[in-house]
Parts: structure tokens; sequence; C-alpha cells
């Protein structure tokens, strides 16, 4: 079952400098008990992306067009009264940095109860038990509820802040780099649990990362953006064995293969542009080593190499046919 549909997304920020897009007509589906990997480098719209999902972009930031449908509600028409109440209840966000999302000056249990009382009318004794069921689901002990943010590891910090994005028992929860500045055995413990959690609430998980073994473990589809637009988009296996986007393919060379160990990794030359100023024509054409002439003048539309797996490359023509976007 489709929980969650995303059309033709496009978000641009409006700066003094001008305005340019961070995200242009982004397209993916989020199935039931399913994980999505969201993959790129820093600043290809991942995040933009996501915030513009839960409706929270800063002031500069505008969404020019598409739907977001969350069973059948397009979040993007909605007024924002309603989108608070979907928020958390429906659609729900783990932020980048735990330690920078927890309020520092209050107790990590008060900040739950803030949730709970936001989005439900029951007991304050129901609420505390409610705190506790949860600490308890990430594996915190309940005693841990009356410390503060800066008394837990960042391990706990993690769990804390999925504790409160499950607090209203939401359908899709969207977590934004889990991994980042965790050990390996923690990262290890924090994607279990996010795993656990998936099957027990049936819940649909988007994964923001860098990390493509999280993605390779973890994730049942992966969508790769690289300035600002989707690049290549298909299942886990599809991605990371049958790869077709040139830049999808180096950041497979990049990435450490456990059955090769000895074979050299390679990174990918340049960098991602600036998207204030985008070049024409394809994004990656600068950095990309099979690039032909007309790849700098023309926009590549998406195109279906193989059934659930789409590119956005001009050399895919050869490979597959126009997708229906």
């Amino acid at each position: 079952m489709t929980l969650l549909s995303v059309r033709d997304l496009t978000v641009e920020y409006h700066t003094d400098s001008g305005k340019f897009r961070a995200v242009e007509g982004l397209n993916f589906e989020l199935e039931q008990c399913k994980t999505l990997g969201l993959v790129g480098e820093s600043g290809c719209g991942k995040t933009t992306a996501m915030m513009a999902l839960m409706r929270l972009l800063p002031e500069v930031g505008r969404i020019v067009s598409g739907s977001v449908t969350l069973e059948n509600i397009d979040l993007l028409r909605i007024p924002v009264s309603e989108m608070r109440k979907i928020r958390w209840n429906d659609l729900s966000m783990v932020f980048q940095g735990a330690m920078n999302a927890l309020n520092p000056v209050r107790t990590v249990g008060s900040q739950i109860r803030e949730a709970l009382q936001l989005h439900n009318t029951v007991s304050r004794d129901q609420i505390d038990k409610e705190i506790i069921r949860l600490l308890d689901i990430v594996g915190v002990s309940a005693s841990f509820k009356e410390r503060y943010p800066h008394q837990f590891s960042g391990g706990m910090r993690q769990r804390a802040m999925i504790a409160m994005a499950l607090a209203c028992k939401p359908k899709v929860l969207i977590t934004d780099e889990p991994t980042t500045a965790l050990d390996v055995m923690v990262q290890a413990q924090i994607m279990d649990l996010l795993q656990d959690l998936k099957s027990e609430f049936d819940l649909g998980i988007i994964i923001v990362t860098h990390d493509l073994g999280v993605v390779a473990e973890y994730c049942d589809e992966v969508l790769v953006m690289y300035g600002g637009r989707m690049v290549e988009y298909g299942s886990a296996d599809q991605i990371f064995n049958h790869s077709v986007h040139p830049y999808t393919q180096r950041l497979m060379l990049a990435f450490p293969d456990i059955n090769n160990p000895d074979e050299e990794l390679s990174s990918i030359p340049g960098h991602p542009p600036p998207l204030d100023d985008l070049p024409p024509g394809c994004r990656f054409e600068p950095r990309c080593g099979v690039s032909v002439s007309r790849c700098s003048r023309e926009t590549p539309g998406i195109y279906t190499v193989a059934p659930g797996h789409i590119c956005s490359c001009l050399l895919a023509t050869s490979q597959g046919s126009p997708a229906d976007e």
C-alpha cells in the first residue's frame, strides 16, 4: 500500500542574491513497511526536499509546484493549521544532529511530554506511562527521562529523538542522517532499531544519508539526487548492482566492496555545482567522464531502464524508454 506519493516537487530559495532551485521535479513513492534511501553529496537537495514534505522550510524557501500526497491528502494544499495536526501524528521526522535538535535546558522526558500533550487529550498519568513505554521501546531506561540531553551519549540522544518522533504513532518516519557522528557499533544499533520499529508499527521510513553501507543493508528502494534533481531511482539491488547513471556508478566505485577488499577506491573529480549557479544541460556533465556534446546542452528526461528502475541521463536512451512521469 502506498503511504506517500511525491509528484513534481520543486522548491526555490529566494535570497538577497536572487532565487535558485534547490529541488526540481522530484518524484517518488513510499510503501507501507518499506524503507527508502535518499542519497547524494552534500548540497544536492535531500534535506530541503524532506523539509518541504513537512512544510518546515525556512522563510526564504518556496514550494513552487508539485504535490505531496499522504493517504489521499495533498499536504501542499491544506491550510497550515491542518498541517500542524498531521505533523508528528501522521508524518514525523528525526532531524539531523540529535544534540542540536533537543532543547539543552529541558529534560528529555519533558520534551517527549510536550509532543504528547500537543497532539493528545489524555491525563498526565497516562502521558507519563506513555513516556516510559516509548523510552523502553527505543532501549532507554525510564530513569533517564529526568536527565538532560548533555547527560546522554550520542546514541542515546538519537534514540530519544526517535522516541519523540514515534510519540504520536506516525505512518511515515523521516530520518535525516541518523548515523552521523556515531561509532560503527552504535550506528548498527540505531539502524537495527529502526528496522524493528518499521515491522512493529507498519512504518514507511525515509532515510536521508551519505552512508551507502546503511543504504545497502537497510533500504528497499534508493533515490539518488544530484544538483537538486533525481538522477536514478530503483530497488536497492538495481541501484547497487545494475546502476545506469554515471553519477550513481561513480558513487558505487567510491564505496568499499567487502568481496574485493584490495580494490582501490575511486573518488569523483570536481565538486557538486552550487545551486545558484547550475550548469546548462545535465548538471553532472562537468564531472562526468562519459558525457557527449549534447549533454552540456540538453536537459535529460526520465527513462525507464527496467520495471521500477528509472534514470535521468541522455545515455540511458539506448537502454530504456521515456518514463511515465
